[in-house]
């Protein structure tokens, strides 16, 4: 796993800590006297509040600090496909979509109530795969992800998520992301859930039949059919399935629509066959061309079939797209996720068009939109068939002639072998043969269900301990359910500056989510069943250590919900004996007055310049990293006070340049050198507006830099021009009035100009 240097560098000591020297002995005091009250460390990000209380607790708690310290924090990423239902209606979304549709514009909110919406998850009673209500969105920044690479999929999450693993008792339990390992098992599922779909009402999309001419309502005589509902049969799904994969629709006039579909010609005149059929069941009238070659115009490369039906054509358009009219833009309607699953089958072999492959053995199929693949991907999971997702390729097996087992028959064979070993007494039959891979072979960590009922069918039940008999129906409910394990191939961390996502599932604590569904922890842990129950279990235990008590941190605690912060009281005071909170927090004000009350509060500042420099050059050496003076204090000027930006900045320009100056800095973040903004101000106030409107549009135009971004800029360096200071106050009051009406919509460049313009004008009334 590549290393982030942030966390590479992170102090382990108290000791070690970067500047916040007052903090840092009053800390070290509590290390000293082995006692400490509850904590609340209040102040801007990267200023060191996290590795202060992780320097405390290892200085605290020595060799049992893992067993002694927890640290809430944990959510997925926006793009995180999920299948959801939202009042009855099923939709594979993802948490950015989420997020538009229950956040909204409220920029700060972090928590959001939801009723009507259910999620893809797992029944703790039956391991069933099924929908189950969520009670709450929720969502956080986090500066850093893990990238799982699974078979066949991938998931990013925060590290201190946690993902579902089957333990070695066969016991399906949470495991942090930054616990994982190239080659650790995941849990994922084929199922056949059967939908309630039949049909689909389209009367929205029907064309006005009337309209008025020279003051009478007359009947529109192109309309030859229109159509209440659209029935899904087989056929129908089919010939859906083929538009997603050959087909647009094509309107005139803007009204006049049809649906066409090109198959190849001669090879698939079957399909176009098919497809003739299916609309003459329909009652639509329709017509067949054939069209040539581009390079050889008397040979002909594909036949054409146009469905004429402007409704048709509207449903079509309104229900295959997401975002655009193009290929790249298509979606499997989100009604095919409630068809029955011979629906569905056919929905996917009409789309096999745009394939290869024989159904029933391998099918490979290609396309442009990555969306389109990961929902034919989860649509297959649903419809019993074995999926994968690869860049621009979707596949799907069945076991047969080619391949004697797929990965959704392959369990976990640690718990099965344990058991099996425990009850060996009871067992009738050579149960070590059938199992001779999984027990001599380090590289054989999964087995088939179908030769673990083979073993399981040997075990005299009623000689069974009652105990035993408890882990045989657990182990039993596995190998009949949908689930199954998945390799780990890759584990990377990755720079991220973002929203993370979560969901709260009551009773059930996990979804299913990723490329190809996996399955997640119900990880977010600020919300109040967090406070009643996790942070109830932590705290109610001693710590092994020679300290009477545990630390908890929970970080960004101003975003606690009102109740969870109360809840969060009432646990602080039944656990003083055996727990210590320290809250984390950017704004102290934002907790509620008890909690204050109950706290020793630290206000952390951002870093000193020199204590930043002096760290970089550091990680520089090192590192081997030429970082060059005018480097450093680019950085420096950036980061401004937050050190972990500052080291990230550091690492991402070291991995673009072998030298690292202020260009590059610059060029990493996306920010205009203030040379060249300093050099633009210069102009303007020497009274060369036309080489600083040229200077402008290349900024803007050519090296595609925002205006928002050219406008701070321009900030920092008014300070420095050689004006009166009461004329500096006027142009900052400009550049606040410049920024406000571009965030509101106004052109960048015009804006732009008509500050610049004004700066010329403070510069000649200041002589």
């Amino acid at each position: 796993m590549s290393e982030l240097w942030s966390e590479k560098y992170r102090p382990r000591s108290l000791k070690e800590m970067v500047d916040q020297r007052e903090i840092v002995e009053r800390l070290m005091r509590f290390v000293e006297t082995r006692s400490m009250p509850h904590c609340l460390f209040a102040g801007p990000p990267g200023t060191g509040k996290t590795t202060a209380a992780l320097c405390l607790a290892r200085d605290l708690f020595g060799r049992y600090f893992a067993d002694s310290f927890m640290e809430l924090n944990a959510s997925v990423a926006p793009e995180t496909p999920v299948l959801v239902r939202i009042n009855g209606e099923i939709h594979r979304t993802n948490f950015k979509e989420l997020d538009a549709l229950f956040f909204g514009k409220d920029c700060d909110a972090r928590y959001c109530r939801v009723s009507g919406l259910e999620v893809l998850s797992l029944s703790s009673n039956d391991y069933g795969v099924r929908f189950l209500p969520v009670s709450f969105i929720a969502r956080h920044k986090a500066k850093r992800l893990i990238r799982i690479r699974y078979e066949g999929g991938a998931v990013r999450v925060t590290p201190s998520h946690s993902v579902m693993v089957i333990n070695d008792k066969g016991e399906i339990e949470a495991k942090k992301a930054e616990d994982l390992r190239k080659g650790d098992l995941l849990i994922s599922f084929v199922s056949n859930m059967d939908g309630k779909k039949r049909r689909i009402d389209i009367s929205a999309y029907k064309p006005r039949e009337f309209s008025m001419l020279n003051g009478k309502l007359v009947r529109n005589p192109k309309i030859r059919l229109s159509m209440e509902q659209f029935e899904l049969t087989p056929d129908t799904s089919w010939l859906l399935g083929a538009y997603l994969a050959e087909g647009c629709t094509g309107f005139k006039s803007g009204t006049s629509g049809s649906v066409i579909l090109t198959f190849a010609y001669p090879q698939e005149i079957a399909l176009a066959e098919r497809t003739l059929s299916i609309a003459n069941g329909l009652g639509l009238s329709s017509y067949v061309n054939l069209t040539s070659s581009g390079f050889d115009r008397t040979r002909y490369s594909a036949i054409q079939v146009r469905l004429l039906n402007t409704q048709l054509a509207r449903f079509f358009r309104e229900s295959f797209y997401s975002g655009g009219s193009t290929a790249r833009y298509k979606r499997v309607p989100n009604f095919m996720f409630d068809a029955s699953v011979d629906d569905r089958i056919e929905f996917l072999k009409g789309y096999m068009n745009d394939g290869f492959g024989v159904w029933g053995e391998y099918v490979r199929i290609c396309s442009v939109s990555k969306e389109l693949l990961i929902d034919i991907a989860w649509l297959a999971r649903l419809s019993g068939i074995d999926s994968s997702v690869f860049e621009q390729e979707v596949r799907f097996i069945w076991k047969g002639t080619r391949f004697s087992y797929t990965k959704a028959e392959l369990l976990p064979s640690a718990p099965f072998i344990t058991f099996f070993e425990d009850v060996r007494l009871r067992l009738h039959g050579n149960w070590r043969n059938v199992l001779r891979h999984q027990l001599y072979s380090k590289k054989a960590r999964r087995v088939s269900k179908e030769v673990l009922k083979k073993v399981m069918d040997m075990i005299d039940l009623t000689s069974l301990s009652r105990e035993d008999k408890k882990r045989y129906e657990r182990l039993k409910r596995l190998v009949e359910s949908d689930l199954y394990a998945v390799r780990i191939t890759e584990v990377s961390e990755e720079f991220y500056d973002g929203w993370v996502y979560d969901f709260g599932v009551p009773g059930s604590e996990t979804f299913f989510g990723g490329t190809t569904p996996v399955l997640l922890h119900n990880s977010d842990e600020r919300g109040i069943n967090v406070i009643r129950d996790t942070v109830k279990r932590f705290a109610r235990s001693r710590s092994l250590a020679d300290v009477p008590f545990k630390i908890l941190v929970l970080d960004e605690a101003d975003h606690l919900t009102a109740d969870a912060q109360h809840a969060l009281r009432r646990t602080m005071e039944k656990y003083t004996d055996t727990c210590r909170f320290i809250l984390s927090c950017n704004y102290s004000s934002r907790i509620i007055e008890p909690i204050q009350s109950r706290c020793a509060i630290f206000r952390f500042t951002p870093l000193p310049r020199e204590d930043t420099v002096r760290f970089l050059k550091r990680i520089a050496e090192a590192e081997g990293v030429k970082l060059l003076e005018d480097g450093v204090e680019a950085i420096a000027d950036v980061a401004a006070g937050d050190l972990r930006r500052a080291i990230n900045l550091l690492q991402a320009a070291a991995a673009t340049k072998e030298v690292v100056d202020s260009k590059v800095v610059y060029d990493v973040v996306g920010l205009v050198h203030p040379k060249r903004v300093a050099e633009l101000l210069n102009t303007v106030v020497s009274g060369d507006l036309v080489k600083a409107r040229d200077e402008l549009r290349r900024l803007l135009y050519v090296d595609g830099y925002s205006g928002s971004d050219i406008i701070k800029q321009i900030h920092s360096q008014v300070f420095r021009l050689n004006l009166p200071e009461h004329l500096k106050v006027q142009i900052i009051e400009l550049i606040g009035e410049t920024d406000f009406r571009i965030s509101q919509g106004g052109d960048e460049e015009v804006q732009i100009m008509a500050l610049l313009a004004r700066i010329r004008l403070a510069a000649l009334k200041g002589g």
